[in-house]
């Protein structure tokens, strides 16, 4: 039991306490119940005598009040109930860990990977009244977590990510893609996404990036794609494929972002954060289960008890 409707009848017990302290040493200190056993024999009778304190009379005697007062106080059970996960949102977040994501010097004193981890971390405990997954992906896709609502979990799924997470090298964005649309496909909330972070050109795959974004359309999943480092490499080759996440995104009614730096990407974080946020109009519904009646059958019985003793027991002795 975690409830009581009335906790403050409690301090009522606590008068029942001194009461009892003050009738143990008033009472005992006085007399003492004498209790004799005789037994006949056919040799002829035997008397033994025993003097004991009478405990059990004077259990009674308290616990019965102290049963009803917990009574009164309503113990129960208290169950509390999110709001239908229809009226949230379910988000697959698409994380790129390739080789390039480590890499990388834009970020400097980090990485691209280190501060995509804690971001989305971060990201991930502000969504509180929604489900979320993880797809890592490099030259495949994988799923890592799925649906769920447990965001501490999560973001230790996310701080765990490291360069070996995918051993398989390239930039398999359309898998990711068909991978995070297929763990939503079933989902019954209102709002379903997809969040793709990456740094490279979707070079290799199964699922090319139009057709994963036309199957994400199909079962009505936003794709909110983030373009992460700087559009030219020390190469002078494009490193970001940004006109082609931008295509993603507007396909399927999302939004694409562009970070070249930490707080460029904090900031596109935030933003998503604030397009994509549940206002959920209803309370948590509160379930109370009340297990009064237990106190109350408990405290009816001893006191049935009580009654029997002192009828056929007590009144035999002085």
């Amino acid at each position: 039991m975690n409830h009581l409707e009335r906790p403050h009848v409690l301090w009522l017990n606590l008068v029942l306490l001194i009461y009892f302290i003050y009738f143990i040493k008033s009472k005992f200190y006085q007399s003492r119940y004498e209790l004799t056993l005789s037994t006949e024999k056919k040799s002829g009778s035997t008397s033994i005598t025993i003097f004991i304190v009478p405990y059990i009379h004077t259990f009674l005697k308290f616990i019965v009040p102290v049963l009803i007062i917990i009574a009164l106080a309503g113990p129960g059970y208290r169950t509390e109930f999110l709001p239908d996960e229809k009226n949230g949102i379910d988000m697959m977040i698409a994380m790129d860990v390739s080789g390039s994501m480590v890499r990388s010097s834009d970020f400097l004193p980090r990485n691209r990977l280190e501060v995509s981890k804690d971001l989305i971390a971060d990201f991930v405990k502000r969504r509180i009244n929604d489900r979320l997954g993880l797809v890592l992906f490099a030259g495949a896709a994988y799923l890592q977590s799925p649906l769920t609502g447990d965001m501490d979990s999560l973001s230790e799924i996310i701080n765990d990510i490291h360069e070996g997470s995918i051993v398989e090298q390239g930039t398999a964005i359309g898998d990711a893609i068909l991978l995070s649309t297929y763990r939503l496909k079933k989902s019954r909330a209102k709002s379903r996404v997809i969040l793709l972070l990456t740094d490279g050109v979707s070079n290799v795959g199964k699922i090319d990036t139009d057709t994963a974004a036309e199957a994400a359309k199909e079962f009505k999943v936003k794709i909110y794609t983030i373009g992460i480092g700087r559009e030219f490499g020390e190469s002078g080759l494009v490193d970001v494929d940004f006109e082609g996440l931008e295509k993603i995104s507007k396909l399927t009614g999302g939004v694409f972002y562009r970070a070249t730096d930490p707080d460029q990407l904090e900031k596109v974080l935030g933003d998503i954060d604030t397009l994509e946020k549940t206002f959920v109009t209803t309370k948590p519904k509160v379930v109370l289960e009340s297990k009064f009646d237990i106190f109350l059958i408990i405290a009816l019985f001893l006191f049935s008890l009580d009654l029997l003793l002192r009828a056929f027991v007590w009144k035999f002795y002085p």
